[in-house]
C-alpha cells in the first residue's frame, strides 16, 4: 500500500503542529482508532500497516522529545535515524536543525509518509528505510532517536541489540517516553548490557527512576571500554 492506493480507514487530514519556534505541517491518519481497529495477525500475506497499526497515531511523547531536538541536539550528530518514526515529526526536528536524517519504520507506508512530510516542510533530502528491529541493517548513525516506542517489552532486547550494531561510537540514543511502564525493565536491560543511562523530566530535568503516567526522556550512551 501507498499514500495514493486503496483508502485508508478515516482517511487523512492536515494537522500543524509547533515546535518551539517552528511549525511543522503533517499529513497524517484523520481517525487513528480507525487504523487500530483494523490489526491483523502477523502472517506472510498480513498487510504491514495492519499489523502494526501503531504508526497511524501522533502519540505524546514525540510533541515532547521533538522539543528535546531542537533544543538540545547533540553538537557532533550529523546523522540521525528516527525509529518508529510513523509520521515523522521527530526526524523532522532533527532536519530543522541541520541534521542528516533517516525515518525508518517497520511499516513501509509509515516511511513513506514521513517522507513526505519532509518534503512539505521544506526537506526534500531525507532518506527512507523499512527496518524490522530484529533485523538490524549494517549502518551506524551518530543519533537515533524515537518517541512511544517502549510499550511492548518483547521489543526491548532487540532495541538494544539493534542499538549496539546501528549507533555509532560515541552517539546517543533518545527515547522519548510517555510513562509506560515497560520503561523501567529498558533502563535496567540498558545499564546490564554496558549502556550509561540518563533520563530527564520535561523540563530537561535529570531525574532517577522513570515515573508512571509522566513524559521522560531517555539517554543512552555506550560506556567507554576500560
Amino acid at each position: 500500500m501507498s499514500l495514493t492506493d486503496d483508502p485508508l480507514p478515516g482517511g487523512w487530514t492536515q494537522r500543524t503542529v509547533r515546535v518551539g519556534r517552528h511549525t511543522f505541517n503533517l499529513r497524517v491518519p484523520a481517525n487513528p482508532d480507525a487504523v487500530l481497529e483494523c490489526l491483523e495477525a502477523a502472517h506472510p500475506a498480513a498487510r504491514p500497516h495492519y499489523v502494526d497499526p501503531y504508526w497511524a497515531k501522533l502519540w505524546p511523547a514525540a510533541e515532547e522529545l521533538a522539543r528535546a531536538v531542537i533544543e538540545r541536539a547533540p553538537r557532533a550528530a550529523a546523522r540521525v535515524l528516527e525509529l518508529g518514526c510513523g509520521s515523522g515529526l521527530v526526524g523532522i526536528a532533527a532536519l530543522a536543525t541541520g541534521r542528516q536524517v533517516t525515518f525508518s519504520d517497520y511499516v513501509p507506508l509509515a516511511v513513506e509518509l514521513a517522507l513526505e512530510n519532509a518534503r512539505v516542510n521544506g526537506f526534500a533530502l531525507a532518506q527512507g528505510m523499512v527496518l524490522d528491529w530484529w533485523q538490524p541493517q549494517d549502518a551506524q548513525y551518530d543519533w537515533i532517536v524515537g518517541a512511544d516506542l517502549l510499550y511492548d517489552r518483547q521489543n526491548l532486547a532487540p532495541l538494544l541489540t539493534l542499538l549496539e550494531g546501528m549507533l555509532a561510537p560515541g552517539g546517543e540514543a533518545w527515547f522519548g517516553d510517555a510513562g509506560r511502564s515497560p520503561a523501567a525493565e529498558f533502563l535496567q536491560m540498558a545499564s546490564a548490557r554496558g549502556w550509561s543511562v540518563a533520563l530527564y523530566d520535561q523540563a530537561h530535568r535529570a531525574v532517577w527512576t522513570p515515573a508512571l503516567g509522566h513524559y521522560q526522556r531517555i539517554v543512552l550512551r555506550r560506556q567507554e571500554a576500560g
